[in-house]
């Protein structure tokens, strides 16, 4: 007898015992096509030997974006027209086409597919304007030789090629999108953590083997096998001191480089991606990066401590992983609200195709962020890559006309409010009660307090508008602390506060 039969009253029947039935949806069907050999062969590209010059940057709580590296150099960051190799490209009309053939190109969001976004870079590619037949104005940008060179203190010749004149010292390196060459001299800082250009140029050449070409076509660039790839074949003559294997190796780079924009192999290339390639994105970054605020990182150390004006970076592993959580893509808007440098700012925009806002109060981190926006662009050309259009602030963000216009149509808000008085955080709330329904907010510190319910009492706090999760970020995410910590993703969602009202008005 069980357990409940003994309490069952004569003459009635037990109530069977039924077997508990789970039912389950059958999950959607989707077809995914393996990666052939090839591809997952060169799924990423092999780590320079030149690391990022963080010994001024821990001084002041600040990591400059990883992998490439970065100069502190003292060299003047005149901005110059570069060479030309004088050759005609070839017009390609079909801009960026093939959108229904997009290769699976990198990864930077798997949860959302952006097939809207035009990947190829609407300047890169073409001699003359295709609206008025004009000339393109050549690019210009910051040439690594302008920030590592000879000249300047600290720098040296290679000790490889110590013994070879001046003039093979010079050398250029063609980029995919524009015709123009990128100086660099071959030279050498006495401390091993600062910018490597020759290490830098090999990173370059990686990229484009391995992400702007064809396997047939970039392998004979960046291949692993034995003596196989240019890029190796310059690494061995670097060793050996075989300045004109050096150099051959190279002029034959820039050779296959031309080839392939005349014949349009990486416009093509390009407008399959359907996003770019974390690594690449990495890269374009650190470049523009070490051109300009890395040159003055130093200043970045002039605020108030435990205040509002404290700074500090979130790195492109952490904000990556915002990008995907909001899942932040080319038709969104994007804003910054304490922007800094710009690092976020320019690294939503070329990953995602935003359009991209951010807006910063203290003069040096705004000084700088328009330069580095300047050479993000020019890079973003040069790599033959669209990006999202980028707008920087120096102002307030309570008071700036264009930012609160831009917050009213906001899909993604960051704020990185982990040093933030209360009082600020406060105004912000106000600040939020402009947002439409469905944005979402990401910050350090929570907007939202623990175990808050809807009261009469509370029922017109702008809190009441958002609903909360909390999230965790791990070591060397941020620039302040190697540990790691928790963020917050707030959504705008009145639905619950117009649930309290309408239950109220019930009664």
């Amino acid at each position: 007898m069980s357990f409940f039969a003994k309490y069952t009253p004569a003459g009635s029947t037990p109530l069977a015992r039924e077997k508990p039935v789970i039912k389950t949806a059958p999950a959607a069907r989707r077809t995914v096509t393996p990666p052939t050999p090839d591809a997952a062969s060169r799924a990423g590209i092999r780590p320079s030997k030149s690391t990022p010059n963080l010994k001024r940057a821990r001084s002041c709580g600040l990591k400059p974006p990883p992998p490439a590296s970065v100069s502190r150099s003292r060299s003047p960051r005149v901005r110059l027209e570069s060479s030309s190799d004088d050759d005609d490209e070839g017009e390609d009309d079909d801009s960026d086409g093939c959108r229904s053939k997009r290769s699976k190109l990198g990864s930077a969001s798997p949860m959302v597919l952006d097939t809207r976004r035009r990947m190829v870079h609407p300047v890169s590619f073409h001699t003359r304007n295709r609206k008025t037949g004009e000339p393109v104005p050549p690019c210009v940008f910051v040439h690594a030789e302008e920030i590592a060179n000879t000249k300047l203190k600290n720098w040296g010749k290679l000790k490889e090629f110590r013994n070879v004149s001046n003039a093979v010292q010079q050398v250029g390196l063609h980029y995919p999108g524009i015709p123009q060459q990128e100086r660099y001299q071959l030279a050498r800082n006495s401390d091993p953590d600062e910018f490597n250009p020759v290490a830098e140029m090999f990173t370059t050449m990686e990229c484009v083997a391995t992400h702007l070409m064809q396997p047939e076509l970039g392998d004979p660039i960046h291949s692993e096998v034995s003596g196989g790839g240019i890029v190796w074949r310059m690494r061995r003559a670097l060793k050996d001191g075989d300045a004109p294997k050096f150099l051959e190796q190279l002029k034959g780079y820039n050779t296959i480089l031309r080839q392939c924009r005349r014949d349009g192999s990486f416009k093509k290339r390009i407008s399959g991606m359907i996003t770019v390639p974390a690594p690449l994105v990495e890269h374009i970054l650190s470049q523009a990066y070490a051109r300009t605020v890395a040159l003055q990182v130093e200043a970045l150390r002039n605020y108030r401590s435990f205040t509002s004006e404290v700074y500090g970076e979130l790195l492109p592993k952490f904000t990556r992983k915002i990008f995907k959580e909001t899942a932040l893509d080319s038709s969104k808007v994007f804003v910054d609200l304490g922007s800094g440098t710009g690092n976020v700012v320019l690294h939503a925009a070329l990953e995602c195709g935003c359009e991209s806002w951010g807006c910063e109060k203290m003069p040096k981190p705004a000084e700088l962020a328009a330069a580095q926006r300047a050479e993000f662009i020019a890079r973003c050309r040069m790599w033959g890559l669209n990006h999202g259009a980028v707008h920087l602030e120096h102002d307030t963000f309570l008071e700036n006309r264009n930012i609160a216009a831009t917050l009213r149509r906001a899909d993604v808000l960051l704020v990185n409010n982990f040093a933030f008085e209360p009082d600020l955080n406060q105004k912000l709330l106000d600040i939020f009660l402009d947002l439409k329904e469905g944005a979402v907010i990401v910050s350090l510190k929570p907007f939202v307090p623990a175990n808050h319910v809807i009261t009469t009492r509370n029922a017109e706090s702008p809190v009441n508008r958002l609903r909360m999760v909390e999230r965790e970020y791990f070591s060397r995410e941020v620039s302040w602390t190697d540990a790691g910590g928790k963020y917050y993703i707030h959504t705008v969602d009145s639905s619950r506060l117009q649930a309290f009202f309408a239950k109220r008005q019930s009664r």
